[in-house]
């Protein structure tokens, strides 16, 4: 790939530094939109309206966990308007997926689109500022790691454990008290205490970052760490404790990527179209520039639109926003799918569920499972010794765990 550029917006400038092939660091610059013209770039989006959460899917097809993951979010209530989910896989079993969930509020990423766009600027990828800083910060130690990063416009708290991140909150500061005026020592031991609590997560070792990471208070509970990290790249400290998000961003999962889809298909067939001629990459550009054109040309009539919009119900709003008539025909495709999947009896689950809770004393000496129009039907001989007081118990017990995972017609216990 060569070399390429990290960004993140600052006012109407962009904070960036390009990163090698090698994995080597340029100083930080401040850029502003046309000295990114026709150079390949990841960007950042510094929203802080953003949602992070590990969750476990049942699985199916991409499509149907897609649609979960949206559930989740939804669930949560921490969106009142439209959002996009990305998500990545952590880990598989038999029939679930553990996942990392996140959620943004999408008018971040539209705008970094938009601007980015007139340009001519190569995006490649977009990405939340959070992840990477939690990625990087997970390089500090594989035990839970808490990054605190501290600016004017606000404090991220950033949990990383195992190298990933596991959990995130925004802290606004108050614009008549400052960030000196912040409790910053009190949200930290808040955040330790929720995941301490809610998460099962011991955090010893703190990493303090940001343009005001020099305000960040030491915890006694807390190790500061983040030194090592220079072992780890070719930057100097003052790039790597300031700007973490813009060191960080490579090592995000492309799981996580915000681009749209559509974004990303034509990015990975821009070789090709070059191999395929002037003719085809001019046309390309051409293409490229009206949408950029007819972009700008409608900004009046968005924002006309954008009023108009506001004055409808939310749930409207948001249904529009998430669905548009475009997507219609798909959106029927997934809610089918979805539908006919939930409708499926999970036998698999049960004989999981039996393998993994059936007591050991007891024996199977028969097991039947036969198909009834759209259900399963499962007979089950098992055997067990012992007194009859002590043999009914077990049965009994036994049954009623069965209850709990499916619907008994029968039972029978025969004592010898």
């Amino acid at each position: 790939m060569g070399s390429w550029w990290v960004i993140e917006p600052c006012g109407e400038e962009f904070w960036g530094l390009r990163v090698t092939s090698k994995g080597r660091y340029s100083s930080v610059e401040k850029l502003a939109l046309k000295d990114l013209k026709g150079r390949r770039v990841v960007a950042l989006d510094p929203t802080p309206k953003a949602y992070f959460a590990q969750e476990v899917l049942n699985k199916g097809p991409k499509e149907v966990l897609f649609l979960q993951a949206e559930d989740k979010i939804q669930e949560t209530g921490y969106f009142t308007g439209p959002f996009q989910v990305v998500w990545h896989k952590i880990s598989e079993g038999p029939v679930t997926v553990e996942v990392g969930i996140l959620a943004v509020d999408p008018e971040g990423v539209q705008t970094l689109i938009t601007r980015l766009a007139q340009a001519q600027v190569q995006v490649q990828g977009i990405f939340h500022r959070t992840l990477a800083i939690a990625y990087l910060a997970g390089l500090c130690a594989p035990e839970p790691v808490l990054a605190v990063w501290a600016s004017e416009e606000g404090i991220w708290f950033i949990v990383s454990d195992q190298g990933r991140p596991a959990y995130m909150r925004f802290q606004a500061v108050d614009e008549f008290l400052g960030l000196e005026g912040t409790p910053l020592e009190e949200n930290i031991l808040a955040v330790l205490d929720y995941c301490e609590r809610f998460l099962g997560k011991t955090v010893q070792k703190v990493f303090p970052c940001g343009p005001k990471r020099e305000l960040v208070p030491q915890v006694a509970s807390l190790e500061v760490c983040g030194e090592e990290l220079l072992k780890n790249f070719e930057v100097s400290p003052e790039v790597l404790f300031t700007y973490p998000q813009l060191v960080g961003a490579p090592l995000v999962p492309k799981d996580y990527n915000l681009l749209p889809e559509t974004h990303q298909f034509f990015l990975q067939n821009l070789n090709w179209v070059k191999r395929a001629g002037v003719l085809l990459f001019g046309l390309a550009l051409f293409n490229y520039g009206l949408w950029a054109y007819l972009d700008r040309k409608n900004l009046h009539l968005q924002s006309t639109l954008e009023v108009q919009r506001r004055q409808l119900q939310k749930k409207i709003a948001t249904l529009q926003q998430r669905y548009p008539l475009s997507e219609l025909e798909k959106l029927k495709r997934y809610l089918s799918l979805k539908e006919k999947f939930d409708k499926q009896p999970r036998m698999d689950g049960v004989l999981w569920w039996l393998s993994q809770n059936l007591p050991q004393d007891f024996k199977v000496l028969a097991l039947k499972v036969q198909k009834k129009e759209n259900q399963f039907e499962m007979d089950l001989d098992l055997q067990v010794q012992g007194d009859h007081y002590t043999v009914e118990r077990k049965v009994a017990s036994l049954v009623e765990r069965l209850k709990k995972q499916a619907t008994i017609v029968s039972s029978r216990l025969d004592y010898d």
